[in-house]
């Protein structure tokens, strides 16, 4: 898969999200080490740098040469998934990239059956797990972590800690980078968590791309409930007025409303100064 990249925003808020990283990161190096990894960190200071690098180093016997990590300072405390993975977009060069969360990892067999799906089935883009009960929560305590990592990654091991809860949207997807491009990319008035994925499944459907989905399983590993990803989060509520808007809009609404956003048209402005 080396005409596909993994794109990763990334903030560690906790040793949740430290844990995850290193695993999601870790696992897909080892399975697909042709494949780059762009991962943009937005924080006060690089956690990532600091913890996890040395642990990924350590695993790998070096720091994988997939791997390349951008680092952003920032005192907001909102986290802005949205405009990451925007930014990641411009910093990718494959035909194919994977909006990836840091806190899942899928069986081998899914991220093939996506790739060949977009190259070679005609899907736009594919989310590599199922729509109902496809969903492994994974309680992942530090002695399962060590587990993983010693077994080289057997998803087996990590069954006795698995709870099976339903599967919609979120995780990951992965696209034709020109379709990314042309459905107006992930909507930058959706700050921090919240209804972003549901949003960008539904446009690009309306849009008419041929969306597809494997159903297999996604495992999804526990994390604390920290400020970004709480529903108190204040924009939580901002993020799901606006999608329950947008659902209602049909094609040609759609359109007119991401024509009128301006960070649409600074974002081709970025493309078209990069070719």
């Amino acid at each position: 898969m080396n005409n596909l990249t993994f794109l990763m925003p990334c903030r560690i808020e906790s040793e949740d999200r430290l844990k995850n990283v290193i695993t999601s990161i870790s696992y897909i190096t080892h399975h697909f080490p042709q494949s780059p990894i762009i991962i943009k960190e937005n924080d006060t200071q690089s956690v990532f740098q600091a913890k996890a690098l040395p642990v990924i180093e350590k695993i790998f016997g070096d720091i994988p040469t997939n791997l390349y990590h951008i680092f952003e300072q920032s005192d907001n405390k909102f986290f802005y998934k949205t405009r990451i993975l925007n930014d990641l977009l411009l910093a990718s060069k494959t035909e194919v990239v994977y909006n990836y969360d840091v806190d899942v990892v899928y069986p081998v067999s899914s991220y093939v059956t996506a790739y060949n799906m977009i190259m070679h089935g005609g899907f736009d883009a594919v989310y590599p797990y199922g729509c109902g009960v496809y969903q492994w929560a994974v309680d992942y305590p530090i002695p399962l972590f060590d587990a993983f990592i010693q077994s080289k990654f057997d998803l087996n091991v990590l069954q006795s800690k698995c709870r099976l809860q339903p599967s919609v949207m979120g995780w990951g997807q992965m696209i034709k980078r020109q379709v990314y491009i042309d459905s107006y990319m992930w909507n930058e008035n959706f700050i921090s968590w919240g209804a972003e994925d549901c949003e960008y499944y539904y446009r690009l459907q309306a849009l008419g791309y041929c969306v597809g989905r494997v159903n297999d399983m996604v495992y999804h590993f526990d994390h604390a409930r920290t400020f970004n990803s709480h529903y108190h989060n204040p924009k939580f509520m901002d993020n799901h007025n606006l999608w329950q808007t947008i659902r209602t809009w049909d094609k040609d609404a759609i359109i007119r409303y991401y024509e009128s956003q301006s960070y649409v048209k600074e974002r081709r402005s970025q493309l078209n100064a990069s070719v």
